[in-house]
């Protein structure tokens, strides 16, 4: 079982910089085209149940004012999102539960160890939001 997810880098109003983003991660067996119909309709709300993460200070943005680190631009998070975002998936696999089952066919019980990971390339939805100035977020549906 593989791993797809929604992605929500909020995006500050005035400035268009990214510092954090919410992940969440959901288990799908389906095809591409359900798939993304799922998480396009869970995109406009779901954001609020995901999980929080930091841009990572590895990420830094220099101007003429100096160099903030754990910030990107809308177009950087964008452009480079798998290495953005590759801490948050591994993050989100160690969520699931580690026996999610116990199999008896041999008489005995024994734990099934079914971890659902995340693939090389995961099926990602992004939905940027933008933070207003009093705190609201917006999510930028199409």
């Amino acid at each position: 079982m593989e791993l797809v997810a929604n992605v929500w880098p909020v995006v500050d109003e005035e400035t268009g910089l990214v510092q954090r983003f919410f992940m969440r991660a959901y288990a799908i067996e389906a095809d591409d085209r359900v798939i993304s119909l799922v998480l396009k309709a869970l995109a406009p709300t779901d954001f609020r149940i995901a999980r929080d993460f930091k841009i990572s200070d590895r990420f830094k943005l220099t101007s003429e004012h100096g160099t903030l680190a754990g910030v990107v631009s809308i177009s950087v998070f964008q452009k480079d999102i798998q290495a953005v975002i590759e801490d948050a998936y591994r993050a989100l696999e160690n969520d699931y539960a580690k026996v999610q089952g116990i199999d008896m066919s041999s008489g005995s019980p024994k734990p099934l160890n079914i971890i659902p990971r995340f693939p090389e390339d995961p099926y990602t939805i992004v939905t940027a939001l933008v933070e207003t100035f009093d705190g609201q977020l917006i999510p930028q549906t199409s």
